[in-house]
Formats: C-alpha cells, sequence, structure tokens
C-alpha cells in the first residue's frame, strides 16, 4: 500500500519558466528500502504526470519506473485553509510593494527638486562670477541619479501589477473553492512514486512540468543626448500560482522567440 511506502522528503532546487508554465527540479536523498519503491514528497498538485522525469545523480542505482500519485489527508479543525493563507501572504507582498513605491515616488520627487543655491550677496561686494562647473556637476548629478530611480520605479510598477493581479486571481478561486477546502475537508498533494533497482544511498532528481507560472519583460531604453550610443536593459517579473514556494531556490526564464537568456526579479 501507499502508506508503507519510504516517504523522502525534497527540496526544490531549480526552477526554468516558460512563455507558459514552468519546469521544476527536486532533490532527494535517503537509503533504498529492499523493493526499491520510494515516494518523493513535495510536489504541487498541479505537477503534470506526462512531464515526470527521474534521474540517479549519486549512487549505484537506475530508475525503472516513475508516476505522479496523489495524497490526500483530512485537514484539521482549526486550520487555516490553504486558499485563505495565499490571499493573506499576497495581500501582504501587494501592500509591501505599494509602501516601497511611494517611498521610491517622493525620493524621486527630492532628487528632482534638488537646484544650486548661491550665496547672499553683501551690498559692498561686487559682482560674482558664476560658478558654472558646480552647476554643471549638479546637474549631472541630478540626472544620472533620476535615471537610476526611475529604472526602480519601472520595475516595481510591473512587480506591483503582477501582484495585484495574482491577489484579484486568488480572491476569485477563494469563491469558487468547495467544501474541501474548508476546516475539516480534505486537501490534496503530490508525490513522485519511484521505483529503483540498486542499493545502498542515493539522491534522486525529479523533473516535473507545472501550468500557472508566466514572466513578463520589461525593456528600457537610455540614452544621454549627444552620445553616440544607448543602453537596452531588459528585466523579466515572474507571477506563479503553482502552489510551490520558489523563494531560495536558482531560477531563470526562457522565451522561446528570443534566444538568450533574461534576469528575473520576483
Amino acid at each position: 500500500m501507499a502508506g508503507q511506502q519510504a516517504v523522502w522528503e525534497s527540496e526544490l532546487v531549480s526552477v526554468v519558466v516558460h512563455s507558459v508554465g514552468a519546469v521544476c527540479r527536486r532533490r532527494a536523498s535517503g537509503v533504498l528500502p529492499a523493493d526499491g519503491r520510494v515516494e518523493v514528497a513535495g510536489l504541487p498538485r498541479l505537477a503534470a504526470e506526462g512531464s515526470l522525469r527521474v534521474r540517479v545523480v549519486a549512487g549505484g542505482a537506475r530508475v525503472v519506473e516513475a508516476r505522479v500519485v496523489h495524497a490526500e489527508r483530512v485537514r484539521e479543525e482549526g486550520g487555516s485553509p490553504s486558499w485563505e493563507r495565499e490571499l493573506t501572504e499576497l495581500g501582504a507582498e501587494r501592500d509591501r510593494l505599494v509602501e516601497r513605491q511611494e517611498r521610491l515616488e517622493a525620493r524621486i520627487r527630492e532628487v528632482a527638486a534638488l537646484r544650486p543655491v548661491p550665496p547672499q550677496r553683501r551690498r559692498d561686494e561686487g559682482l560674482r562670477r558664476a560658478p558654472a562647473d558646480a552647476v554643471l556637476e549638479l546637474a549631472e548629478f541630478v540626472d544620472a541619479r533620476l535615471e537610476v530611480l526611475q529604472e526602480r520605479a519601472v520595475e516595481l510598477a510591473q512587480r506591483i501589477r503582477l501582484a495585484e493581479h495574482a491577489f484579484e486571481v486568488a480572491l476569485v478561486r477563494s469563491r469558487r473553492r468547495s467544501s474541501a477546502e474548508q476546516p475539516g475537508g480534505v486537501e490534496s498533494s503530490a508525490r513522485a512514486l519511484v521505483t529503483v533497482r540498486g542499493a545502498g544511498a542515493v539522491e534522486l532528481e525529479v523533473e516535473y512540468a507545472v501550468p500557472g507560472a508566466v514572466w513578463v519583460p520589461t525593456y528600457q531604453l537610455a540614452h544621454r543626448r549627444g552620445e553616440g550610443s544607448a543602453r537596452l536593459v531588459l528585466r523579466a517579473s515572474v507571477a506563479q500560482r503553482t502552489g510551490e514556494d520558489w523563494s531560495g531556490c536558482g531560477w531563470r526564464c526562457r522565451r522561446r522567440t528570443w534566444p538568450g537568456r533574461a534576469v528575473c526579479r520576483g
């Protein structure tokens, strides 16, 4: 029975986000039981069974079978439903980003308001020579600082749009939850049931695809008047509703219509 299988906890080590969906890799290790059958826990319930790939990365063994199985548990009374926790976390993230945006806008206004102030001239003092070099240096400083702050503002605005969209999607989904999501209901998760031929300690890498992830690029072209070159900056923001926590793992974005890679910031 599945409940008698050896269960290995897994750790998410990498995520590759495509234009639609993502490919995740987890690793788990342990000592193989006599029958070579183990369950690798930690997969999201959205994991696509047809995309499951398992390989041995350490240890003298080989995988002979792998498939996705779903496990259910009864949520304890008084436990917070997953959608309620999700809404709370998404709302807090959105509010945090909005607060950062307000502070950044205040900083931009402060820098943009910088003006040269000449010292007061006494009545018996003659005309002074204008400090043109100092005025130009201040103007260059303001331009350079505003360029950096505006880049941050564009990126932050994109992250806020994604956060607001994610919150609205989760809010709509929460209103459609069945009674299984209430305390006392049944909560589902997924595992990889793997049969390994060999013995001893091994380390497994589990790869699977998940829908519900997308990355949005942001392009910014910076050019100074009079210069013969410009700088094109590409950044990307990622939104995902896969049920997994991607924080702390290495991840990158990939787009079919663009052969390079983007620096992604969640």
